[in-house]
């Protein structure tokens, strides 16, 4: 999950601990954990760090080692950040603010790395897809964190798949199971569920702050047959359901059927309740095989022809964004 396929030196020219020093935009556990991650597996530091609530500023730049005058808060913190000597931003805010924050950050001249999803509706699609043109055009990166699309093995089956090996695409499938998500929130906006800074910091559980858990989460399932399918759906239609009894707007089951081009339909179900079956995956149907992808488990694909399958790398199960 790099910034760039770029050395540090091409990003920075001569900087003098050859290091792509970067700010955390949103500074919760997945924050927190994606800026650990750069700093452990790349060659990045973390120098600034924002977010709404001064107390977890604090503690990211405590843990992160961000001097004290680099950790800043409130709704305006993230321009202060963009105001310091940083090279990337990583943005893992609330989805409803990645438009503002990442048309900052290209503004500003960063690079940009863009938790999913990159919006919470249309106006807010287009505009990142605007800033990523503007990054392009600027000769700087722009990557959203879709971790599923830098997987060799995922990148290979669906070369083959948009290779023909499958033959003609007519149904797809993709589903996105797990059990509860956000308790910890839930009990915190379940205090007050009418306090603006809880549901803040529960914004997982509000429909305007994370586009429901179909484009927070489920996006991951969809991207995948979006990709497969090399395509944009044209028509969906759907419904959705509350069983669990969480504090918020949000849902947490979907059923859906995507119309793509050319007659292929995708069908796609979701839950986020309950236990005992728990799997992110697309199937894909051709008339010559199928493809049989899995979010920590494997990629498999079966034809006449050939026979293709992975295991999805260990040290990328178990923590999903």
């Amino acid at each position: 999950m790099s910034l760039a396929t770029f050395s540090p030196a091409t990003l920075l020219g001569a900087d003098t601990d050859n290091k792509v020093k970067f700010g955390l935009i949103g500074c919760g556990g997945r924050g927190q954990w994606i800026a650990k991650l750069f700093q452990k597996h790349g060659g990045y530091r973390c120098v600034a760090v924002a977010d709404y609530f001064q107390d977890r500023a604090g503690q990211a730049g405590k843990d992160l080692d961000v001097a004290a005058e680099r950790q800043f808060s409130g709704l305006s913190g993230y321009k202060k950040l963009l105001q310091q000597a940083i090279d990337a931003v990583v943005i893992i805010s609330p989805p409803y603010f990645h438009p503002e924050h990442a048309a900052a950050a290209v503004a500003a001249g960063k690079h940009v790395y863009c938790a999913k999803p990159i919006a919470v509706d249309v106006p807010g699609c287009q505009s990142i897809a605007e800033s990523g043109r503007l990054a392009t055009a600027a000769k700087h990166c722009f990557l959203v964190d879709f971790q599923t699309r830098a997987m060799p093995d995922y990148q290979e089956a669906v070369k083959r798949v948009h290779d023909g090996m499958i033959g003609k695409i007519a149904l797809a499938e993709a589903t996105y199971h797990c059990g509860n998500t956000f308790d910890g929130p839930n009990e915190t906006l379940k205090k007050d569920p009418k306090n603006p800074e809880l549901l803040m910091r529960a914004w997982g559980l509000d429909k305007v702050l994370s586009g429901d858990i179909i484009t927070e989460q489920n996006i991951h399932a969809l991207d995948v047959a979006a990709w497969v399918l090399n395509a944009e759906p044209v028509k969906a239609i759907g419904t959705c359901g509350q069983v669990r009894g969480f504090a918020g707007t949000c849902h947490d089951h979907f059923a859906v059927i995507f119309y793509y081009p050319n007659d292929v339909i995708c069908s796609f179900n979701s839950k986020q309740f309950g236990h005992g079956y728990d799997d992110i995956l697309c199937r894909v149907f051709g008339t010559n095989g199928t493809l049989d992808t899995h979010y920590g488990g494997k990629v498999t694909i079966r034809s006449s022809d050939d026979g293709f399958q992975r295991q999805f790398p260990e040290h990328l199960r178990g923590r999903r964004g």
